[in-house]
């Protein structure tokens, strides 16, 4: 089977396996990841799908990446399309499905929507790093920044995601006086989605799950520059 084949293979279900994660988030009601921390509160304030709200958000990261990198490399630009793929993805479960008006009445089983959601973004954001195609703006500006600083990816999404869910509250503070979305599944997505991408990492590859030497290439000048190996 052609090497590009098994990389699809991973990509395309990585996309739908995050969205349906993102998702879950927001279904379970004891609050959103980090990942849609920034785009659920922006469709609270603007009245936008979270579909929509995360392609937009997903593009400003896109940008950021651009900006850090100073350059408008190929790798980087699809993921403005891919931006718009992925929060139709999230509105396809969303409105298609219906999945926002799914409500579950018990602790037990806001638990293991919960635990289902975790699961699923970890796996989903894994699978599509390591298929090496496109990645999502996030993954992809955790991806440049774990280069720079020589550290797996796993390790930096923890602090990315910390970032991401600071933003959020201050933004949901200021526009709406509270924070939104924001609750004791976003505490445990940030605790327990950067460790579970690090162990499936570690526990399936014996490599760093960046593409290292052509990611290397955006930001060095020197791409025969070892990217070191906590």
């Amino acid at each position: 089977m052609p090497d590009l084949v098994k990389r699809f293979m991973q990509y395309v279900p990585g996309i739908f396996i995050l969205a349906l994660g993102t998702v879950l988030f927001s279904s379970c009601q004891l609050g959103v990841s980090s990942l849609v921390s920034v785009p659920f509160t922006t469709a609270t304030i603007t009245g936008f799908s979270l579909g929509n709200a995360t392609s937009l958000i997903f593009g400003l990261l896109a940008v950021v990446e651009i900006i850090l990198v100073k350059r408008m490399p190929l790798k980087i630009l699809l993921q403005l399309p891919f931006s718009f793929l992925f929060g139709a993805v999230v509105d396809f479960y969303n409105v298609t499905l219906g999945l926002e008006n799914f409500v579950v009445t018990t602790f037990l089983g806001k638990i293991f929507l919960l635990v289902a959601a975790i699961i699923a973004t970890s796996v989903g954001s894994f699978l599509i790093v390591n298929s090496k195609l496109i990645l999502n703006p996030p993954e992809g500006l955790v991806e440049i920044i774990a280069l720079k600083k020589g550290k797996r990816f796993g390790q930096v999404k923890f602090y990315f995601d910390l970032t991401m869910i600071t933003i959020a509250f201050f933004v949901g503070m200021v526009f709406l006086g509270r924070p939104s979305g924001i609750g004791i599944g976003t505490l445990a997505a940030l605790l327990c989605v950067g460790r579970l991408i690090h162990l499936i990492e570690v526990k399936t590859t014996h490599h760093k799950i960046e593409e290292t030497i052509e990611y290397a290439e955006l930001i060095t000048d020197d791409i025969t520059n070892e990217v070191k190996t906590p």
